[in-house]
């Protein structure tokens, strides 16, 4: 484990960034030299700007992957949205092949064919580097969920065939070295009311069968990661979001569920804790509820990009430790809990 508490602090941060190529991305290269991100995200399209970000080609992906993991001794986690669906970021205009959406995979209802189309998918992130996919989603396709169910993220509204279906998804990649995330914890299914000013995303008629997929999962040994949701759930913690909540992650997740796992937060930047918390106060809270990778996607359209995000979160964190409002101790088990996760990429 790192010395430096700095050092510790920074395996915990997931940032996107900009650029194409080494150069480009030259700031965020520095970043993971000096310790201060141990993980990125790469997208093909900017949410702010709407032109190009990371992803112009496989060669290209590829040679800027290279280069990232080249940076430091503990090589960064990179990482990717590769549904198959809405949210796909490999698509075919850049040279990748063709991915099918969750939905059609539960819809066809043959594991044999969900298990080759994730297989798929796998072979084109070890082609270009990628570590981790963002995917499966286990929420359940219930009707009022137009983030869910509107753009066929998953697999199902029945949990048993989602658990199925994500089970066959996460052993094709397992099958490649490549790591998957479940999301998005504790379960999208409902009736979702946006952001407004000053308040956050609302899950309402949420139900207990959101978590058999997981339950499920966990006990089979098969998550490597669980990105917890921005969503407010009242009926399981009225105050928090998933990301922000103890009761839902060190309470739910980790001591009932047993999941002892990296637990990653949902986009931070997203306005449903940006706006409510803040960037500081959201930070902390995410931590001490007992998030071990904070997703900084710089990729809102509202929010402005920061090349310095990534180590303006460590210099946050760090300070909090300082100040007593963090325990070491917190930032020492998701540090151990990262690193764990980077050592079966590499063994």
């Amino acid at each position: 484990m790192p010395a430096r508490l700095r050092d510790r602090i920074g395996q915990m941060v997931l940032v996107g960034f900009q650029g194409m190529t080494p150069r480009e991305a030259g700031s965020t290269i520095r970043q993971i030299a000096d310790g201060t991100a141990g993980a990125v995200v790469v997208y093909d399209m900017d949410g702010g700007t709407g032109g190009p970000r990371n992803i112009e080609s496989r060669e290209q992906l590829r040679d800027l992957v290279a280069a990232l993991k080249a940076a430091n001794e503990i090589p960064v986690l990179v990482t990717v949205d590769a549904e198959g669906g809405f949210y796909h970021r490999l698509k075919e205009k850049y040279g990748f092949g063709p991915a099918t959406p969750a939905a059609d995979m539960g819809e066809r209802n043959d594991l044999a064919f969900t298990r080759a189309a994730a297989g798929s998918i796998a072979a084109q992130l070890v082609d270009v580097g990628i570590d981790l996919n963002l995917a499966p989603v286990v929420d359940l396709l219930k009707q009022g969920n137009l983030t869910v169910t509107a753009r066929r993220r998953s697999f199902s509204a029945d949990p048993a065939a989602v658990a199925a279906h994500a089970r066959e998804f996460i052993l094709a990649h397992r099958e490649l070295g490549v790591f998957t995330a479940l999301k998005h914890f504790p379960g999208m299914g409902g009736v979702l009311h946006p952001h407004a000013p000053g308040r956050g995303e609302l899950i309402e008629d949420w139900s207990a069968d959101e978590l058999e997929p997981y339950r499920v999962l966990i006990r089979e040994n098969l998550v490597d990661a669980v990105l917890a949701t921005r969503a407010t759930h009242p009926e399981l913690d009225p105050d928090y979001p998933g990301c922000l909540s103890a009761k839902i992650i060190d309470g739910l997740l980790r001591r009932e569920m047993g999941f002892d796992g990296v637990v990653m937060s949902d986009a931070m930047e997203m306005l449903a804790i940006w706006d409510v918390y803040g960037f500081e106060r959201g930070t902390i809270l995410a931590i001490n509820a007992g998030v071990d990778m904070l997703l900084f996607c710089n990729q809102s359209a509202i929010v402005p990009y920061d090349d310095d995000r990534g180590p303006e979160a460590v210099r946050v964190i760090e300070e909090a430790v300082t100040r007593g409002e963090i325990a070491e101790a917190r930032i020492d088990e998701a540090c151990a809990r990262v690193l764990a996760l980077k050592s079966r990429r590499l063994a």
